[in-house]
């Protein structure tokens, strides 16, 4: 099953922006980030954070993810699409530089440099021409403080070169695209129409990855939640069409003893101008590779009974099986 995702807020091109808003507190040279973002365990704010430590080069232990909050950054667009990381990681990394160009500025006068180029800040350490110095990132946010250096930056970015013509339904909508191929293994027991998903392989995607372990757990994460939408989850209604698959008991959803084994191959050599840090995004895309279970019990079902009429309908449940396999006549439930 191979997978090519766009990713942006397309077509609402208009939503495609973010914001960040970072303070350095001069007691501790600790560092407070706020973004529009929420975080809803896809491990977001994790990668903001790291954002952070990469820009500005200090310890992920000195960094904290504020609240989500419209008084501190306002006119946020939905946390959906898989596009947060881009957004507000791009946004953090633009306010990042606004503050370190200001400290670099000053480090160079602290340390009689003829300019601003001549300092580098690397694991909290302040360098001059290639040479360590005495000059800590503690004290150097400390001394910026008394010399009345403003160190809170705000910054807003906007996605360039995309845009959608409604009208004409035609445009460059997307920002980038992220691709990958999975193989699926099944087993259908055809005389009682259950099936087991075996195992699923997935090459994919990632550009360099800004953290393998929570993208590797997102990629399984959509893939299980898709093998349950292609295979258990079926809405159900009554003869006056309310729907009777409202709760836990009656809509069935993959757990643990459902998922397969899963592997998850990074491809090599990726790289992704348009994303931070040359990373993609990670969360939507994974989630289109279970189609494939679908056409894999499907496969198996021909080679029980090659003469079988083919019909789309998901998801494809024990019973459908059966009916399909044996010419049932039932009614679809949605």
């Amino acid at each position: 099953m191979p997978i090519c995702y766009g990713i942006s807020f397309a077509p609402a091109i208009f939503l495609c922006q973010a914001s960040s808003l970072i303070h350095i507190y001069s007691d501790d040279g600790s560092v407070g980030v706020s973004t529009g973002a929420v975080e809803m365990g896809q491990g977001l704010n994790m990668k903001i954070r790291q954002v952070v430590s990469r820009t500005l080069s200090i310890n992920l232990s000195r960094i904290k993810i504020e609240s989500t909050n419209t008084t501190r950054v306002a006119n946020a667009s939905p946390t959906s699409a898989s596009y947060n990381s881009d957004l507000h990681g791009n946004a953090t990394r633009l306010a990042c530089l606004k503050l370190l160009k200001r400290l670099t500025e000053f480090a160079a006068k602290q340390l009689d440099a003829q300019e601003s180029a001549d300092i580098e800040i690397n694991n909290e350490t302040i360098y001059l021409r290639g040479e360590e110095t005495e000059l800590t990132w503690e004290k150097l946010v400390n001394d910026a403080y008394f010399e009345r250096i403003n160190l809170s930056a705000q910054a807003h970015y906007a996605t360039p070169n995309i845009y959608f013509d409604q009208k004409r339904f035609k445009g460059k909508p997307f920002a980038y695209h992220v691709v990958g191929t999975a193989g699926i293994e099944v087993t259908v027991d055809c005389l009682r129409g259950t099936c087991q998903i075996d195992a699923v392989k997935v090459v994919h995607d990632f550009g360099e990855s800004l953290n393998p372990l929570i993208d590797q757990g997102q990629t399984e994460g959509a893939i299980v939640q898709g093998l349950g939408w292609m295979t258990l989850e079926e809405l159900t209604y009554s003869k006056t069409w309310h729907l009777t698959s409202d709760k836990l008991s009656t809509y069935n959803v993959p757990d643990i003893y459902f998922a397969p084994e899963i592997e998850v191959f990074f491809l090599k050599n990726s790289k992704n101008p348009q994303g931070i840090f040359n990373s993609k995004a990670i969360g939507e895309p994974p989630f289109m590779y279970a189609i494939g279970a679908y056409f894999a019990i499907m496969r198996a079902m021909k080679a029980f009974r090659p003469d079988f009429p083919v019909t789309f309908l998901s998801p494809i449940t024990p019973e459908r099986i059966l009916s399909a396999l044996y010419g049932l006549k039932t009614e679809p439930k949605n």
